[in-house]
């Protein structure tokens, strides 16, 4: 199990790295979305934005209404975020849901793909 402090630490270098990543920026272009994750063994929830190409800051609690939701272990948020983790076989194992329009479902697993193989 991770922690809050784990997961916020995680995703900051996640971050930092994403939107160093000029491929990774390019595929953001035109989904501005706010996304929540939901750590289904804490019962932690975070909200990122995704605005004008930029993955945002990780705050905590739900924020506003959600395009996405992201519901996954805390270690396995942990994981994806420190690049640990290949999202793709976690998500056909049905141990990380992504709840939201078809469209943004396809661009958030091509986005962490991207993510996971750019490392």
């Amino acid at each position: 199990m991770a922690t809050d402090a784990e997961i916020f630490e995680a995703y900051g270098d996640w971050k930092s790295r994403g939107n160093a990543n000029p491929r990774l920026v390019r595929m953001l272009r035109g989904w501005d979305r706010s996304v929540h994750l939901v750590a289904s063994d804490t019962g932690s929830e975070f909200t990122l934005e995704v605005r004008a190409c930029v993955l945002g800051d990780l705050v905590s609690g739900r924020q506003g209404p959600a395009d996405l939701i992201v519901t996954a272990s805390s270690e396995d948020f942990a994981d994806l975020f420190w690049g640990d983790l290949n999202p793709s076989v976690k998500y056909q194992n049905g141990e990380i849901v992504l709840a939201g329009s078809s469209e943004d479902v396809m661009r958030l697993d091509a986005l962490s793909m991207v993510a996971f193989l750019d490392q």
